[in-house]
């Protein structure tokens, strides 16, 4: 029962520096873009309501396109997955989905080679 804006300060973000974090308009708060980018080094992507003071719409189409890619890769990884992953502990829950992203992975790559 968090909002959005709380957990994103609780994830392990460990990207470089300069990374672009590409976010939906429940991450829309100034104060935490900017600790993101000042703590952080990272460049938040949020898309914005057009009522927004930071609205520009050069880097709404950006973080648009941006965050179309991360729904479709995360639609196909979907797709992979069965309805209901059973495990009996956390380490092998993490490696059942590490096993569905790798395949994923295995067959975009299979798929780029053949054609």
């Amino acid at each position: 029962s968090f909002h959005d804006l709380a957990s994103l300060l609780l994830l392990p973000l460990d990207l470089p520096e300069g990374a672009e974090l590409y976010l939906d308009r429940g991450y829309e708060s100034h104060l935490y873009e900017d600790l993101l980018r000042e703590a952080q080094e990272v460049v938040p992507m949020v898309i914005r309501r057009r009522n927004s003071r930071r609205y520009l719409p050069w880097m709404q189409y950006l973080a648009i396109v941006g965050r179309r890619v991360v729904e479709t890769v995360g639609s196909m990884l979907h797709h992979l997955f069965p309805r209901r992953i059973h495990a009996v502990t956390q380490e092998g829950f993490v490696i059942k989905v590490l096993t569905f992203v790798l395949a994923h992975n295995i067959s975009l790559l299979t798929q780029k080679m053949a054609g």
